[in-house]
Order: C-alpha cells, then structure tokens, then sequence
C-alpha cells in the first residue's frame, strides 16, 4: 500500500494548472501505464502480482474520484479501455503472465446507476479454470471468463442490450484463446457474461471460445463484409446454385483447422485464412454462417494500370 500512497501524494502534490481542466486525470493515467509497464518487466513471479495488486488498487481509487467517466484514455496502450458505443459502460482489461507462462486476466466494468445517481465499479478476476461449463456458463462478475477485450458490438435484444465483446487470452504455454463474449446488465446494473443468443452455431453456447496453437495468429474481426448467399434457385445454363451478394457488418473469423490429419488437440489447431465462417446479427441475434466467402467493401482496393501485352516479334532483335 505505500506504493500506492506515494503515487497518490506525487499526483496531487505535482498537478499543475493545465492539468487542472482534466481534474488530475492526465497525471493519473501516466502514473497507471509506469505502473503497468513495472508489472509487465518485473522477471520475478511473486513482485509481479505484488505491483499488479497495486495496480488494481490505484486504477479502483482513479475510476471512483468524479469525473472519472469522461476521461478519454487516449494514451493508453499497456492494458486495454473500451467504452461501449452508447455510452453506457466502460470496461478496462489486461493480464499478468505467470511463471509458467500461463496467463491470469484482470479488469473493472464501470456503470452508471440511474436510481443510484452514481458510477458503479465492478472488479473482474479470471475464474475461467474453476469454471466447469465455459461454453455455457451465465454468471455476474464473481464468474468471469477472463480476456483482454479489443471491440464491443452493442445488440438489442427483446429484453437487453447484448454487448458482445472481442477478446483475446493468452491461456497457457501451448495455447491462445479468442473469445465471443455476450454483456449484458441486469436491473441493479450488475454486469452479466454469457448469453444465448447464438443461432445455428454447431454447439448450444453463451460465449464461442477458439483456442488455437500458440504459433498461430487467429484473425476474428467485425466489419463491413460483402458475402454470397444462396438464393435458392438453380441455374440450368451453369448447373450450380445461384448466389447473390450481400453487404452487411459481421463477425468474421478464420475456420481453425488440425496442423496435421489426427491431430485433434487445441495446441495442433491453426487457423486457415481461406476458409471464412462469421455470424451475422438478425433480430438480436448472431446467426452463424459455416462457409462466408467475405471481401471487405470498404478496404481500397490498389490501382489497376493496363500494361499493353508484349508480343514478340523477331524483327526487332
């Protein structure tokens, strides 16, 4: 805690002026990311989460001084701070590497209360080894499946905003973990992971879970996607079906296949970029698509320049 203590007093005692129209909060953003980068450097185990305890310790006394919701954390690049595209909640996330090169995921959510009239700050520690169902399990933040988040998609659902969160875990020495994880908030405005709102998927899931060898790069994005679909109709001239092109915003990701024929464990699954499966929201819903042949509208595409063909002509040697 004296750390901490001295973190506070050199803030408080060095703000100057021009700080001031940001309530402090500049100041206490660098002093988080010197902390983080001393967590991510320190070689020993023990010290390492000792420093992460103090971390989780000063960012909680930042996220509840007022005004703490309309700093934009714009230099942050050590640990990650989303906020939901309507201004709802804000979720911070970022994890510590143990000595066996496992990792364990932290974070906070920040809500406001309405009947409350104030923010509420919500702690997340990863509880994903003592969950006996992943896949399925819908639990408050006592229950976290721990990840490091780099997107939110807001979905409205009958009853809810579904916030569907992109988050990568760095899981352990042989595996990578992406993760579809669903958001919501309940009436007290505590925050609820998991969700069944996945349509046509394989398994019956709250939360998609790839995990993937850790020499691989799995790509999972939302974005523009300009896809086929069938349109039922057969094509007597070609004899195939016919397809027809749709644009629309979508979950995409790379079809994770085994490195070598038998080889069914997650450490020996990569990710093959040509085979495409995705999930698109209809209804307040994500359907999945098996087979997405996508290509991104809005990536420029480069210039052609017509070269003329070179012929030959033995004349001219």
């Amino acid at each position: 805690m004296k750390r901490i203590f001295t973190y506070i007093i050199l803030i408080c005692c060095g703000l100057p002026i021009a700080a001031q129209k940001d309530y402090g909060f500049r100041l206490w953003e660098d002093s988080l990311i010197t902390l983080r980068d001393q967590v991510m450097n320190e070689p020993d185990e023990t010290a390492r989460l000792a420093l992460n305890e103090d971390f989780m310790t000063l960012l909680e006394e930042v996220l509840q001084r007022p005004h703490s919701f309309e700093h934009k954390w714009d230099s942050v690049k050590n640990f990650a701070v989303l906020t939901s595209p309507d201004n709802v909640f804000r979720i911070f996330t970022w994890y510590v590497m143990k000595q066996d090169y496992s990792v364990e995921n932290f974070g906070f959510v920040q809500i406001y209360n309405e009947s409350r009239k104030k923010f509420l700050l919500f702690p997340l520690y990863d509880k994903r080894n003592a969950i006996d169902y992943p896949k399925t399990m819908i639990g408050n933040h006592n229950r976290w499946y721990g990840a490091v988040y780099y997107k939110i998609i807001p979905v409205k659902g009958k009853d809810f905003t579904y916030y569907t969160l992109l988050g990568w875990n760095g899981n352990n020495l042989l595996t990578n973990q992406k993760i579809i994880e669903i958001l919501h908030f309940n009436k007290e405005k505590v925050p609820i992971f998991g969700g069944r709102i996945f349509k046509n998927y394989p398994e019956k899931v709250s939360r998609v879970i790839f995990e993937y060898s850790k020499n691989a790069t799995l790509h999972l994005n939302y974005e523009q996607q300009q896809y086929l679909v069938s349109t039922g109709k057969y094509n007597p001239k070609t004899k195939e079906m016919d397809y027809k092109a749709v644009n629309a915003p979508m979950i995409i990701f790379d079809e994770l296949i085994p490195m070598e024929e038998g080889l069914s464990s997650a450490a020996f699954l990569v990710p093959e970029s040509s085979l495409s499966q995705g999930f698109v929201e209809e209804s307040g819903r994500w359907v999945f698509m098996k087979s997405v042949r996508g290509t991104n509208p809005d990536k420029v595409k480069p210039d052609y320049h017509y070269s003329p063909r070179q012929i030959y002509n033995p004349q001219k040697r």
